[in-house]
């Protein structure tokens, strides 16, 4: 595709003025065939855009591929929506008809969207078919402006007489989160065409998952489906086994890092059963015992097409990552197998049961205390989808709401690694914020401060039974590093905390 286009990838070229735009509109002017345009990794302003919004608009009616990935560093947010109209001005006056479109780290959040909206909007997108918005920072209210755009798009080119056909959708590191994800899976579920969805690290919980995997429903075709480093946990993990034995085409499952643990790891190993295409599969650092990382390792032996198997950073040991690997190698499948460097060790049975059934009494297991018209939101959702024999439960009392949060939060902090696991660091004190806005509004501060103290160690609890979990060195680190965070625990809070974190450390 050399000579049907151009590129000007990665030549760091600063355009602020039409002079500096020059040579880029020289370019287009001579160029017979303009189906694809790179501009990736150059920076640009808004009088340079006008430029070349001008010179697209005389000779760029082939354009097809507008790959235009981190072009705003060092620009205001306000220039960019500016910047978009005036390339989105061009594409229009052209005539063009693109399929695709690739605007990937490119930090314009919400206020970036407004400009992106009106392309998404018009002509011009009809016929696009793949749209790559890889960490552009969009939050709730972007990934809601971008869900609409969609859906406009499908109903205004259904319209016309070319219904939007949208095949791949790449949003990852966005903060979609629950809702932003949910607006999209109504999207999904309307075009019904999706072939890819990567929606990596965006604070997505169970029931954004449970929207997400309705949605998977209307779309049979789909081949590529990347949700790594979200929070599906088992419910979400068997939500999504539900709907897999739907996409026969899927090629590459990504689940990683989505604390599916054990039982969510058997649902998904019954549901690929029937899948005979798949070629990538990746479910590591998911909290699997050997017993089930068994059981999947079996029930992928018989994809031919296997290509890679990654299911490092799990809770095996030497003795059943030995029977793993053996597995693969009956099958000739060793060669698909990746590392087992993370390998956490084998874990007793007992401690497993423990974290899992406190994740299963109910679906208010997200980062938020979802009300009664949400809850019962989602327990429309899992009816309609028959998810196994979980069913919802809401609770009692206020106090299980908060118990459950923070065992989620400490499933998350006991993976902390070191200073430079900022993820994890930073999924744990966007639990920590949403735990205390929760108390404050429910007058329940001091009881979550307690509850706190209580699952770290730092005080003794009342219940002769409780046990303190094998990873709250861990849990602590990350707690320690929380209170030194002035914006993550309420100043009152941080006080005791403090003062209970030295005096453990003192003793020590």
């Amino acid at each position: 595709m050399e000579d049907m286009g151009l590129s000007f990838a990665d030549q760091s070229l600063s355009l602020n003025s039409a002079e500096d735009a020059k040579t880029i509109v020289s370019a287009i002017e001579k160029c017979r065939c303009l189906v694809f345009f790179n501009l990736q990794g150059n920076t640009l302003g808004i009088d340079a855009a006008k430029e070349i919004g001008h010179a697209i608009a005389k000779h760029g009616s082939l354009l097809k591929h507008a790959l235009w990935q981190d072009m705003f560093t060092g620009r205001l947010k306000s220039e960019i929506p500016i910047v978009l109209e005036h390339l989105s001005a061009g594409l229009l006056t052209a005539n063009v008809r693109l399929s695709e479109l690739d605007l990937s780290n490119n930090a314009f959040g919400p206020i970036g969207m407004k400009g992106l909206v009106k392309l998404l909007n018009s002509p011009v997108c009809y016929e696009l078919q793949t749209l790559r918005l890889m960490n552009n920072g969009l939050g709730i209210s972007g990934a809601k402006m971008l869900a609409k755009a969609l859906t406009d798009n499908y109903h205004a080119s259904t319209k016309a007489g070319t219904p939007f056909n949208l095949k791949v959708l790449v949003a990852g590191r966005n903060r979609l989160e629950n809702e932003g994800i949910i607006a999209l899976s109504q999207f999904f579920s309307l075009v019904k065409t999706m072939e890819e969805i990567t929606i990596p690290q965006n604070g997505i919980y169970c029931k954004g998952i449970l929207a997400l995997s309705k949605s998977l429903l209307q779309n049979p075709n789909l081949k590529v489906l990347d949700v790594q480093d979200n929070i599906l946990t088992v419910l979400g993990a068997e939500a999504l086994a539900n709907v897999l034995p739907k996409l026969k085409n899927l090629k590459r499952l990504n689940i990683a890092d989505c604390l599916i643990k054990s039982k969510g790891a058997l649902a998904i190993a019954e549901a690929l059963n029937v899948h005979e295409s798949l070629e990538n599969v990746d479910v590591s650092y998911n909290e699997i015992n050997g017993e089930s990382g068994v059981i999947l390792t079996k029930a992928l032996c018989d994809k031919i097409n296997l290509k890679e198997y990654n299911i490092n950073g799990n809770r095996f040991g030497i003795e059943t990552i030995e029977i793993i690997s053996n597995t693969l190698k009956d099958s000739n499948k060793d060669k698909t197998l990746g590392s087992f460097s993370g390998d956490e060790g084998e874990c007793s049975s007992e401690e497993e049961n423990e974290n899992e059934e406190a994740e299963e009494s109910s679906t208010d297991t997200e980062e938020d205390n979802i009300s009664t018209s949400d809850a019962d939101k989602t327990a429309d959702i899992m009816k309609d989808m028959t998810v196994g024999e979980i069913k919802l439960t809401k609770n009692s009392t206020d106090d299980v709401s908060f118990e459950i949060l923070v065992d989620q939060l400490m499933d998350i902090a006991g993976r902390y690694q070191n200073a430079n696991d900022q993820v994890t660091l930073d999924k744990c004190f966007e639990l920590y914020k949403t735990a205390y806005t929760n108390a404050t509004k429910e007058l329940k501060f001091v009881d979550l401060t307690n509850l706190l103290l209580v699952k770290h160690g730092l005080i003794k609890s009342e219940d002769k039974k409780f046990q303190l979990r094998k990873d709250v060195g861990r849990c602590l680190e990350v707690l320690k590093i929380a209170v030194e965070n002035k914006n993550v625990i309420p100043e009152p809070s941080q006080c005791v905390l403090s003062f209970m974190l030295k005096k453990k450390y003192s003793v020590q």
